[in-house]
């Protein structure tokens, strides 16, 4: 039976039962009570949707290109290249993971993460996630190059959780709307080996000579993602800016499968020529809406505030077998926050209360502000010290004093990076299909091609705000260089 879903970015989506019946599911619904952009409402108004209809919305692209590509397939390699049962099975597969990506954030979505690696560890380890929490061991990829002690002793974030939801949506015989929920995790992370049943599906093409699992993962996660092709056009609706939007039409009819030059194997996602300026004005659209909106001082502002009130929460943590995790709410965690008198930051979230933006840092400044800062350092991007906090009072010069003996003030600081693409310095990791060949998206582009640097940097330093008159006085009279202190005129603020 199909259900249709009315949605203000993509209009009527249908959902078939299985994904009705996922989405009906609490530890799906859950998602409803956590906002898509933590703290973008605060200088937008409008950005109040959440991780549910966001979900959704990347279930309905994967769906559209899926349908797209595989028709182009079957006309281009023969009707037997994609047998009727493999079309049906990862098209479902390939929904359900776009349905389930975000399904393991917390509250205030990302934002949560900060407050772990800026030295309250309030995530569980990966290796204790995986060692007390849901995932079978079977799931686990032994020869995987991520399943090392490096990779293991960090945190846990939203990846990974929602890996061990996923195990526990599963019913018991593992699967999730009929389909094994190792698979679906399978196209979510590299850890994650696929079970048998999708390895005997995975081998599609003449004689069934390509794997077709990279593919289906790059239309989750990737150069070219249903994930960013719904988030750009939802986020520009919700803020009522226009940076975010792109031609998907002709995004969506032009993406096509083909093998993989470097692994004759496994099949890749490539585009069309005729696309080539769509692809370059989706590009364009992610990076000016990291500039314009998710870089926006005041946003990166309250997310200090959130890592400030959680490092002044006591016996706050995230066990490893998420029982409570999910449970929380954005709501719910402000309320906690509030509950905490002996800490004001929660003030500063319910009432908007920003903290003081001073200037916002050159990428030529940077090294000569690092340089200046460090010694009055105690935790990654701040001069204040929180009890909860697992550092130590900074050593070299000052010791908490200035070069004139007075308190060093409480300082924060924030480095954001705009990219234009996932790839490394001159390239991207897409190809474009030219008379039947494929090549190198930056060879083909005129906007792209050339060897610059593929993002903008910036650092917003900020204090509080009944404290700015008298830092900077101490900035200047510790040797801060004056050029540091001029407000940028080429950035947003």
């Amino acid at each position: 039976m199909q259900h249709l879903v009315r949605d203000p970015v993509h209009h009527t989506i249908a959902l078939s039962g299985d994904e009705r019946r996922i989405i009906d599911h609490p530890l799906f619904q859950r998602l409803r009570r956590i906002k898509q952009t933590a703290f973008l409402d605060f200088v937008f108004p409008g950005a109040t949707h959440t991780r549910f209809s966001h979900s959704i919305g990347v279930m309905h692209m994967a769906g559209q290109i899926y349908d797209h590509v595989t028709e182009d397939f079957v006309s281009t390699y023969g009707q037997r290249a994609l047998q009727p049962s493999q079309r049906d099975y990862f098209r479902r597969l390939l929904r359900f993971t776009a349905l389930l990506h975000d399904v393991g954030h917390g509250p205030f979505s990302h934002s949560l993460e900060g407050v772990t690696n800026r030295g309250r560890p309030i995530h569980p380890l990966r290796r204790k996630l995986l060692e007390d929490g849901d995932i079978p061991n079977h799931w686990l990829d032994g020869k995987s190059q991520v399943l090392k002690d490096v990779w293991l002793d960090r945190p846990a974030v939203h990846e990974e959780f929602s890996v061990a939801l996923l195990a526990k949506m599963a019913d018991s015989d593992g699967r999730i709307g009929g389909l094994y929920a190792q698979d679906i995790a399978a196209l979510m992370t590299e850890w994650v080996n696929p079970t048998p049943e999708f390895r005997e599906m995975d081998r599609v093409g003449p004689s069934g000579r390509w794997s077709l699992k990279a593919a289906l993962k790059g239309l989750v996660s990737g150069e070219l993602d249903c994930d960013r092709m719904d988030y750009l056009l939802r986020d520009s609706l919700y803020t009522g800016v226009p940076y975010g939007q792109y031609d998907k039409d002709m995004l969506v009819q032009n993406v096509v499968w083909r093998p993989d030059p470097e692994k004759p194997t496994t099949l890749t996602i490539a585009l069309r020529r005729k696309a080539l300026h769509a692809l370059e004005d989706f590009l364009m659209a992610r990076y000016h809406m990291f500039l314009q909106l998710y870089s926006h001082k005041t946003v990166v502002g309250f997310d200090v505030v959130l890592e400030n009130a959680l490092a002044e929460l006591p016996d706050f943590q995230i066990a490893p077998d998420l029982e409570e995790y999910v449970t929380w709410s954005d709501d719910w965690l402000l309320r906690k926050i509030l509950e905490n008198r002996a800490s004001r930051w929660g003030a500063h979230i319910r009432d908007r209360g920003p903290l003081k933006h001073l200037f916002t840092i050159r990428p030529e400044d940077r090294k000569a502000f690092d340089k200046f800062i460090r010694p009055f350092e105690h935790s990654e991007g701040t001069t204040a010290w929180f009890p909860t906090l697992k550092t130590k009072a900074p050593k070299g010069t000052g010791k908490g004093k200035g070069k004139e003996g007075g308190d060093v003030p409480k300082l924060w600081w924030r480095h954001c990076v705009s990219y234009l693409t996932k790839g490394a310095r001159g390239t991207f990791p897409v190809m474009i299909e030219d008379r039947r060949r494929l090549m190198p998206f930056e060879q083909l582009s005129t906007l792209f091609r050339s060897d610059f640097v593929r993002s903008t940097e910036m650092t917003h330093v900020y204090c509080l705000r009944d404290e700015e008159r008298k830092v900077l006085p101490w900035l200047l009279e510790n040797g801060v260089p004056e050029s540091i202190l001029d407000k940028p005129t080429t950035l947003i603020h």
